[in-house]
């Protein structure tokens, strides 16, 4: 199904990440391993507030990595020595660098200059193979260059990320969702939009898509039911009331539709289940009850006369066949 290309001109806005106030950040290492040469570890850590700090696991390239860990400020203190000029001398220039990459290698996506752009998420994935940053452009790298079959290697592999499962990133999913559903790959867009609202339930957008994807790929009863709880969230979203409409109306051109919503093993409970999320779509996008009800009946009421209809052909055709060739 496609829907008129006007109605999904829609983008969800971007929310602007707010850089949090920066306190006590520096490099640490295990009292136990000051007398190492090699096989040191190094940490990176930040305070958190008083009573805790966040841990870091410094890699050999000197970029944090992998998952943090939170420990109490006695254990901080008891454990662990200040490395002073690590950070100045050796993490920050690290990071920076690393930054570099994973902006370059974005402007070249947005360019379309994906050969750019997939060379740079390499080199940064060389630095840091755990960088979900990275990870997430190499695979719409891929999904935008048609390379399905090396995006779906990445969309397993961020699915093992424990990282990479954190609000902040929550944006990134919804990215890769909408890349999956334009290259036809509604379950794994599904599983990345869910993935989503997991880390954030409020966001709307996510909902949003979730139900333009169910809708892309014929699932109706799932359409109405996501976009209903898009507006539930947000009766403001102008494109989510312009998607309900714009369902309404082609209930009433769209005789494939009416069919298809009438179909299931279920029989008359699928068809009420339907039915009920339509009028609860309405109601969600501003629709006064009384009027959602009566338009609900009509649809109700068209659904029966072409199931009535399509049952009269089937016996015609039954007699038909009963007919003698001459």
């Amino acid at each position: 199904m496609s829907a008129e290309s006007s109605l999904f001109n829609y983008t969800p806005p971007v929310e602007q990440e707010t850089e949090e106030e920066t306190g006590f950040v520096t490099v640490v290492s295990l009292r136990s391993d000051s007398h190492k040469i090699k096989g040191k570890k190094f940490w990176l850590a930040s305070k958190l507030d008083d009573e805790s700090f966040e841990l870091l696991l410094l890699n050999e390239n000197w970029v944090p990595s992998g998952d943090p860990k939170v420990i109490s400020s006695g254990e901080f203190a008891a454990h662990y020595t200040l490395e002073l000029d690590s950070y100045q001398q050796h993490v920050r220039p690290a990071m920076e660098q690393q930054d570099n990459r994973l902006s370059r290698g974005e402007a070249h996506r947005e360019q379309g200059e994906f050969y750019s752009a997939e060379m740079e998420y390499a080199d940064a994935l060389a630095v840091d193979e755990k960088n979900v940053r990275a990870t997430f452009g190499l695979g719409l790298t891929y999904l935008e260059k048609g390379d399905v079959e090396r995006a779906q290697e990445v969309f397993a592999k961020v699915l093992q990320l424990k990282s990479a499962f954190k609000t902040e990133h929550k944006h990134m999913f919804n990215d890769f969702g909408i890349s999956m559903r334009k290259n036809g790959m509604y379950r794994e867009a599904l599983q990345y939009y869910n993935r989503g609202v997991d880390l954030d339930s409020a966001d709307e957008n996510l909902f949003f898509n979730i139900a333009r994807t169910h809708y892309e790929a014929g699932d109706w009863e799932n359409c109405f039911r996501y976009l209903t709880m898009c507006l539930e969230k947000n009766r403001g979203v102008q494109e989510a009331q312009k998607f309900c409409h714009y369902l309404i109306k082609k209930t009433e051109e769209d005789e494939s539709m009416l069919r298809e919503m009438g179909k299931g093993e279920n029989g008359k409970t699928l068809r009420s289940d339907i039915l009920n999320l339509l009028r609860k779509m309405q109601v969600a996008a501003g629709v006064e009850l009384d009027d959602a009800i009566e338009k609900t009946h009509e649809i109700r009421d068209r659904m029966i006369a072409l199931e009535e209809e399509d049952m009269q052909m089937k016996e015609i055709e039954k007699d038909l066949y009963k007919v003698d060739d001459l």
